[in-house]
């Protein structure tokens, strides 16, 4: 499975939503969220609890624990 970074996330839309539409949910997992909206924030927390979010892509910075994998999607 490859990991995903959603970068400027919207409600995950194309990411989350896209994804699974796509029929593609077994080959792509979504790990981490930049999303600086809190509106977006809100309900990318209701639908994909546990996923981090971060609020500033300025200072983003990638989680410790996977830290050293490689995002084959960045949006």
């Amino acid at each position: 499975m490859k990991s995903v970074l959603s970068l400027f996330s919207g409600i995950g839309g194309l990411c989350h939503h896209g994804i699974s539409a796509a029929g593609l949910s077994h080959k792509f997992r979504v790990q981490q969220f930049v999303e600086i909206f809190p509106y977006s924030q809100s309900k990318l927390r209701h639908e994909q609890p546990g996923i981090p979010i971060h609020a500033d892509i300025t200072n983003y910075h990638c989680q410790e624990s996977i830290r050293n994998s490689q995002f084959a999607i960045m949006n």
